[in-house]
């Protein structure tokens, strides 16, 4: 093939051309480091802030869960407390129970899976306080805001700060629940209509102090709950099977719930569950559950600022921000007639328990049962160290 034949001059052009590229490219490199490292020096307490307000990024693969039982002791001890749901107990980063028993549905006879899904009750409370961490973290909201800022017609909203919801030391009296569909509006319109039954400050476990912060929720954003929180938590955490009541019965494998009378299993009633906003009207499956503990320990939601808010007891109830807060174990708790769920972690982040049942009240105390299997987690690891080494 025949190329023309190039002139002198265009090469010196070329040269020139190359050099001048090379010489504005180490410009603007030199020029770069000296911008960053002038910013740096001018106002690290800039950067900090910034650091210690934004919930570390990392990105999660949503890689199921294995079916395993590493621990006999434990899935016997489910088995001879006649358990009927979902269990998931996580080690030391290792699954060490992942395990469906009993039925799902005894009419059809249809067994509960480890996918199954089930109501969780009062343990949305941990999901709501995050979401209201979260818009601390983004500077939309202070924990020690008078509600009034937001609600100007609350009672006594002056007196009573977000952190009085969260921690229920409101001292607000509530709604009271009917069999009629509400809307968050008129929820907390009603919340409000009822007034105070003490000046802040005293611990009262009530459910209506959350409905008002998940309604803020929506309020702050221009959005319903729902899609908050599945842009803001769900995703991020890879919670994939977690949804509202409205569509529960959607699920192929949905769980029903029982509660046991005179030696009988009987459906109980299930009131309107619209009057559960943000306080019991979502449900998922185990690994859900355990997604969101470990995406909050880990720092994928609220900031190490936030989560220190959330551990830290507001009253001698030792209740935080949707956690009861011990020294062993951060723990949540929900009912919904015929679901129970129990929800716990170390402090530490290595161990993770949670169960969930559709039979409410085959077992007493779901906090003894958490307990107990700590327990036999900790004679587990004790065994494992008495044991002698192998030749």
């Amino acid at each position: 093939m025949h190329f023309p034949r190039r002139s002198e001059w265009y090469y010196v052009t070329l040269s020139l051309v190359i050099l001048g590229g090379i010489g504005l490219a180490f410009f603007m490199i030199t020029n770069r480091f000296n911008a960053d490292r002038t910013v740096t020096k001018a106002s690290p307490t800039t950067v900090i802030t910034r650091a210690k307000s934004r919930p570390h990024k990392t990105k999660h693969t949503d890689k199921p869960l294995p079916t395993v039982v590493k621990n006999t002791n434990i899935d016997q001890y489910l088995t001879k407390l006649h358990f009927s749901g979902t269990a998931l107990v996580v080690r030391n980063h290792q699954v060490i129970l992942r395990k469906a028993y009993g039925e799902r549905d005894r009419e059809a006879k249809t067994p509960n899976e480890t996918t199954t899904p089930y109501y969780i009750g009062s343990a949305q409370k941990a999901i709501i306080a995050t979401a209201i961490l979260q818009l601390q973290d983004h500077h939309k909201l202070k924990v020690t805001d008078p509600i009034a800022t937001y609600f100007p017609d609350f009672p006594n909203g002056h007196k009573i700060t977000l952190k009085n919801l969260l921690n229920h030391t409101s001292g607000i009296v509530g709604h009271h629940e009917t069999s009629s569909v509400m809307t968050p509006a008129a929820l907390v319109k009603d919340i409000e209509k009822q007034g105070i039954r003490a000046q802040p400050g005293q611990w009262h476990y009530l459910d209506s102090n959350y409905t008002v912060l998940a309604y803020l929720v929506e309020k702050l954003n221009g959005q319903s709950l729902m899609t908050y929180l599945q842009k803001n938590i769900f995703q991020p955490a890879g919670m994939t099977g977690t949804g509202t009541y409205q569509t529960f019965d959607q699920i192929p494998n949905h769980s029903v719930g029982y509660q046991v009378e005179n030696g009988q299993y009987v459906h109980p009633q299930l009131g309107d569950l619209s009057q559960l906003f943000g306080v019991g009207n979502l449900y998922m499956p185990v690994d859900d559950m355990y997604r969101f503990d470990h995406a909050l320990m880990t720092g994928r939601l609220i900031s190490k600022d936030a989560r220190k808010t959330m551990f830290t007891p507001g009253s001698s109830s030792t209740y935080g921000m949707g956690f009861y807060c011990n020294p062993g174990s951060y723990s949540s708790h929900g009912i919904v007639s015929g679901w129970n769920v129990a929800n716990s972690f170390s402090p530490s982040g290595l161990t993770y328990v949670v169960i969930m049942t559709n039979v409410q009240n085959n077992i007493t105390s779901f906090g003894h049962v958490t307990g107990n299997i700590y327990g036999l987690l900790n004679q587990a690891d004790t065994d494992a160290t008495a044991q002698p080494a192998k030749n």
